[in-house]
C-alpha cells in the first residue's frame, strides 16, 4: 500500500489502521448519515470485512437499522465507522491525511441530497435503493432473517 491510512476519534482513544488500499470513496447524502453525522454528507472509504483493525479502544454502536449499524467514541462522541454485514467503512475527517484520498466512488442517497449542497464532479450518483451496496446488503440482511 503506497500510502498508510490511519486514523481515530477527536480524544484520540480510538485508533485505527486498513491492511489494505479502500474498495472506494464515496460520498452520501442519504437522511440517515445526515442525522447521524449532522452535516449535508458523509464522505467515507470503504473495505471488505476484515480489512480494519481498532489499534487502540473499540467503538461503541448504535443500531441504525436492520442491515447497517454506526461506531462513535464513547468519549469524544466522533462518529467513525458504518458497517454493513459485509463492508466497513471509515469517515474520511477520522484520517490522519485525509488530504490524501479523494472521493472515487459515487454518491449515494441522492434523494435527499440539499439542493444548494453542490455537487463538483463527475462520479455517478445513485439513489439509495439503486446502490449496489446497499442491494447487497439488504440481500444478505434478508437471508438472515428467512429460515
Amino acid at each position: 500500500m503506497e500510502k498508510s491510512i490511519l486514523g481515530g476519534c477527536l480524544c484520540k482513544k480510538i485508533r485505527f489502521k486498513a491492511l489494505i488500499k479502500p474498495k472506494w470513496i464515496s460520498v452520501c447524502h442519504c437522511r440517515m448519515c445526515q442525522k447521524a453525522y449532522g452535516n449535508t454528507s458523509a464522505t467515507f472509504m470503504a473495505f471488505d470485512k476484515g480489512n480494519l483493525k481498532f489499534t487502540k479502544g473499540s467503538p461503541k454502536y448504535y443500531q441504525s437499522s436492520d442491515i447497517a449499524r454506526r461506531g462513535f467514541c464513547p468519549d469524544c462522541g466522533s462518529p467513525i465507522i458504518f458497517n454493513y454485514q459485509s463492508l466497513d467503512a471509515v469517515f474520511i475527517g477520522t484520517l490522519d491525511n485525509p488530504k490524501n484520498w479523494q472521493p472515487n466512488g459515487c454518491h449515494l442517497g441522492i434523494e435527499s441530497k440539499i439542493p444548494w449542497d453542490i455537487i463538483h464532479d463527475n462520479l455517478p450518483q445513485y439513489r439509495t435503493e439503486d446502490d449496489p451496496e446497499f442491494i447487497e446488503a439488504s440481500r444478505l440482511a434478508k437471508q438472515e432473517t428467512t429460515p
